[in-house]
């Protein structure tokens, strides 16, 4: 059962004259209650204050408050991103068929395939428990040689993201479904990603969802046609302008400078977050990431009980985004000019 495995966890790292810090089995039986009403009406907020902009935006019709509009809804889109991956655990509603639902609603609003980023998201969460390997959209930036990349990175992560493996890798499985039943497992395209999908099912799963995109792109491309003032300046441009370098910014953080391998265990692999109760609450708790590794099952709205138990146990904490990516570019500065 998880909650007795990540109980497990807790008392495996935490040293033995810290074990009266033990969370019990009765309260995180608790904490892995999914409450009801509240991600619904918290999901209400979030997506209603994206159309409550764009109005905004139409309203004024200035460009000022259109590039701050736009702004906003590209952070909004990062907490799109947060709700879908909450999603694929399973921990956001309830329901498991809501979790779907909703997760594969939003990740078509990202151009993103739900299933794909799903069974990627729970192999991160493997090798990052077992190997202290971490894998998925930011695991090429582990560490930034100089600013020139970091630059590069905050600028097209999100195209970035979507070409190396998204794109590359469903062209690999659609190659290996025109595979006759003959053919050795050991003929599929040599692709790193493609384990993460164990059977056949999940396989089919990742093709069925690039069909909805497909839809998608062709429904958002005729409305396009139709609304192209609406669709543009509403969906279109703060898609394509803020939605990757926001994306970046709060992606990298999470275990960007973290040991791996061989010395790794879930308090050093992993950062957290505080930041502030506005971002917190559109961004779903999920600033703090070393809570959600410990128990990933557990609903967001419960990390920030979790943090007040373990936090004196963190290794890698920071209370701003703003203020971690500027001692980022701050230190590659300064080593480019020594």
């Amino acid at each position: 059962m998880e909650i007795t495995e990540n109980n497990q966890i807790i008392e495996h790292t935490i040293n033995s004259d810290t074990q009266k810090n033990k969370i019990s089995n009765e309260e995180l039986r608790l904490l892995h209650q999914i409450p009801t009403f509240r991600p619904i009406i918290q999901t209400f907020v979030v997506i209603n204050t994206y159309f409550i902009l764009s109005a905004i935006g139409f309203w004024l019709n200035n460009w000022a408050v259109w590039l701050l509009v736009w702004l906003v809804q590209g952070f909004l889109f990062v907490c799109f991103f947060a709700a879908i991956h909450y999603c694929s655990h399973y921990s956001l509603y309830k329901s498991k068929n809501a979790n779907r639902f909703m997760g594969t609603f939003l990740s078509l609003v990202l151009l993103m395939n739900f299933s794909f980023h799903k069974y990627i998201h729970i192999g991160h969460h493997r090798e990052a428990k077992i190997k202290g390997k971490i894998v998925g959209d930011t695991s090429a930036w582990q560490t930034f040689p100089n600013i020139n990349t970091y630059l590069f990175a905050l600028t097209y992560f999100y195209p970035l993201a979507a070409w190396k493996n998204w794109w590359i890798v469903t062209k690999d499985l659609y190659l290996d479904s025109l595979k006759t039943h003959n053919e050795e497992e050991s003929a599929l395209p040599a692709n790193f990603y493609l384990s993460y999908f164990k059977t056949p099912e999940q396989r089919q799963f990742v093709l069925q969802n690039n069909w909805l995109l497909l839809g998608w792109f062709v429904l958002m491309a005729g409305l396009t046609v139709i609304f192209p003032g609406i669709l543009f300046f509403g969906y279109w441009i703060p898609l394509a302008t803020f939605a990757s370098p926001f994306g970046f910014i709060f992606s990298i953080t999470d275990h960007y400078g973290c040991e791996s391998d061989l010395n790794h265990n879930l308090w050093n692999d992993t950062r957290t977050m505080i930041s502030n109760p506005i971002i917190r609450f559109y961004y779903w708790n999920n600033n703090y990431h070393v809570e959600h590794h410990l128990y990933p099952s557990m609903p967001p709205c419960n990390y920030s009980k979790i943090h007040e138990l373990i936090q004196h146990h963190l290794q890698h904490i920071e209370k701003s985004y703003l203020m971690f990516h500027l001692k980022i570019m701050q230190g590659l500065i300064s080593a480019k000019s020594h």
